[in-house]
């Protein structure tokens, strides 16, 4: 009965509820698979489909309503999709453009999933059930977002803690059984199949496809890239185009409705194509980007091409080849011919010593290796002159007395596309780029939206997108990674409605590259100690409350943490804690004889000590440690409160409050 009508849904909107996006990856900040945007647009849909199903029936004995009824259904579904960021915009300014007269439906489902993304599944227990860490009185969380795993942010009555929700799965669907099937097809797509179990709810359930994958001879999840979102299906099986040959793949499958999900399943049997893998395509838009004029009157040309698709192996090495005619004494000219090479993550080369005022044919094939066999693409060519008037001498050809900037130039241009890329370079620590696109001059644009992401690296290294806002008509491009493909796009954002997105890519050099342009030191990926940046993650605002129950004081010791690098991620806490006698006061040292010290886990940024002396100094330090090593500490001298008498004072509650007894407490 549900997939039937499910079906007719699906021929009936244009978006659909099935799509396929190679490029759409998930959240990372949290490796929680229950916390992606992939899972929260899942619930959107099956909402929308919920609230139509007993409409959607109805079509074939009502069809002149047919209409109205796909634009309801598709006026619900627009907020699920992948291109919507709450974060920057707000559900009324989304919706209005798009459905000026009925934007209701638009609006209640843009709502709902703000909703699910800043709640989790679940219910806050009752405050007396909690117990242990989640009762003590302090303000440890203000949302869910702030809580480990599937915890939520509740009230204890007399604080607020992260707590074990109770219904966690109630009215949410059972994972997909058994293991995935997969059967290539002679045309190289991909089909996937998996069973779902019986369902205990009667909302429409979405299936959100993930998948990951590396480069070599072995399969290693070690290896692999950041899970990925590539596909959401209202069906039990989906047809991949993009699977590349030599790759090898693990997929997931969750099953979502309106209420939640359980989760993913467990990682797939690995899958790698039967097919060999394909010579790399030919580059395209091979161009002169810029001219330069040598001391010695020696013209040097920069050429610069794209990749028009993503190869079925990284490029290993580009070969260019230019040639020229000289004239001779003979009627015949003399045909001369050179060739380099450079890396393959580059995607330009400057060609030197050339002479002024002659032509020049250029041809470009990339090169990649499969074992030991060799791919190569067909040759991209271009022609072009150094032959310049007056005119154009001054405006493209720089003065000898000029220096060039050793990683190129970065001055802003007019793009002669809707996107232009100019040259990566190294400053402030950092790989960049600059990107700029066409000021059309139009008043009512207020700003450009910008967003970044790589696609592909050749060390199997990724990162999510990331985004930015600009009013200029350029942007640098921070913190890039070696040796990858990124992918940017710029939008501009008008009064109440957004442009069309343009897109292009480009990709990065090699350090090595990079390095050997340069005299600075430029410390390289995998080198070891010397080279890894510094670890900048440091605790803050650490904060104490004591209570006192029964004679016993206890503390509860609270930090957050601040600028964590993105390649930097926190496997835990170092936290020491010492009674400070008068002497070592005086002297600054802590009683080595009264210290302890206990590493705590990445999601615990809350320490509780008991059984500590009354009207006593305490000494903690709390350090961040990280993949990249260990942070700066941070120290704080803290003293008990006094048992005799007691002092009461209420921990800050947020607009309600509870007349359960709790312990006496005091804040620091």
């Amino acid at each position: 009965m549900f997939s039937g009508s499910l079906n007719v849904c699906v021929t009936l909107c244009l978006w659909i509820t099935a799509f396929t996006s190679p490029g759409s990856v998930c959240a990372r900040k949290q490796d929680d698979s229950f916390f992606t945007a992939s899972i929260y647009r899942a619930r959107c849909a099956s909402r929308c489909l919920s609230l139509h199903i007993t409409r959607i029936s109805a079509f074939f004995k009502h069809s002149q309503v047919r209409a109205t009824k796909s634009e309801k259904q598709c006026c619900c579904l627009e907020p699920c999709k992948e291109s919507w960021d709450l974060k920057e915009n707000q559900c009324q300014d989304l919706c209005e453009p798009l459905f000026p007269k009925k934007h209701y439906e638009c609006l209640t489902s843009c709502e709902f999933l703000k909703s699910v993304e800043g709640v989790k599944q679940g219910d806050c227990p009752a405050p007396e059930k909690a117990s242990g860490f989640a009762a003590a009185c302090v303000e440890s969380c203000e949302e869910d977002g702030e809580c480990s795993a599937v915890k939520k942010c509740c009230s204890n009555g007399c604080g607020h803690t992260c707590q074990q929700p109770k219904n966690l799965y109630k009215g949410v669907p059972l994972k997909p059984r058994k293991e995935l099937v997969f059967l290539e097809q002679p045309s190289g797509q991909l089909e996937i199949r998996w069973s779902s179990k019986f369902n205990i709810s009667v909302e429409p359930v979405l299936y959100v496809v993930q998948r990951r994958w590396n480069y070599g001879i072995h399969p290693s999840e070690d290896d692999a890239t950041e899970w990925e979102t590539v596909a959401q299906t209202a069906e039990e099986r989906i047809q991949l185009a993009d699977i590349r040959a030599s790759r090898w793949y693990q997929f997931r499958v969750a099953a979502v409705n309106v209420h939640g999900t359980r989760g993913f399943t467990a990682p797939s049997k690995h899958f790698r194509s039967s097919r060999d893998p394909s010579a790399p395509p030919s580059p395209t838009s091979l161009r002169v980007t810029n001219v330069t004029l040598g001391d010695e009157g020696l013209v040097t040309a920069r050429l610069n091409w794209t990749l028009p698709e993503e190869p079925d192996i990284p490029i290993h090495h580009y070969k260019v080849f230019w040639s020229w005619t000289v004239p001779t004494k003979s009627m015949v000219p003399s045909k001369k011919k050179r060739r380099k090479t450079t890396n393959g993550a580059q995607s330009w080369v400057d060609l030197e010593g050339l002479q002024q005022n002659s032509s020049y044919t250029v041809e470009l094939q990339a090169v990649t290796y499969w074992g030991q066999v060799r791919l190569k693409s067909s040759k991209a060519s271009l022609h072009f002159s150094t032959t310049q008037n007056n005119d154009s001498a001054k405006s493209v050809l720089k003065s000898k007395k000029e220096e060039l900037s050793p990683l190129g130039s970065t001055l802003a241009k007019r793009p002669s596309g809707p996107l232009e890329v100019g040259t990566p370079f190294y400053q402030d620590g950092q790989l960049q780029v600059r990107v700029y696109w066409k000021n059309r001059g139009d008043p009512s644009v207020s700003r450009y939206h910008v967003q970044w992401m790589p696609e592909y690296c050749s060390h199997n290294e990724t990162r999510g997108p990331e985004k930015s806002v600009t009013q200029e008509n350029y942007i640098n491009l921070p913190g890039l990674l070696f040796s990858c493909k990124y992918k940017v796009t710029v939008h501009m954002l008008k009064s109440k409605r957004r442009s069309k997105d343009e897109s292009t890519t480009f990709l990065t050099p090699s350090c090595a590259t990079i390095r050997s342009k340069t005299h600075k030191h430029i410390p390289c990926p995998g080198e070891g100690a010397p080279g890894l940046p510094k670890v900048l993650a440091k605790p803050e605002n650490l904060t104490a409350s004591f209570s006192i129950n029964e004679g016993n004081i206890t503390g509860n010791f609270l930090w957050r943490v601040s600028r964590v690098a993105p390649n930097q991620r926190i496997t835990g806490f170092q936290v020491t804690w010492a009674e400070i006698t008068t002497e070592s006061r005086q002297n600054s040292l802590p009683n080595s004889i009264i210290s302890q010290s206990q590493i705590l886990p990445p999601d615990h940024n809350l320490l509780v000590v008991s059984n500590l002396r009354s009207s006593t100094y305490y000494r903690l330090e709390v350090q961040v440690i990280t993949t990249g090593g260990e942070g700066p500490a941070t120290v704080k001298t803290f003293q008990t409160p006094n048992i005799l008498p007691v002092i009461q004072h209420r921990p800050r509650l947020r607009q309600h409050h509870s007349h359960h007894q709790k312990p006496t407490v005091e804040r620091h």
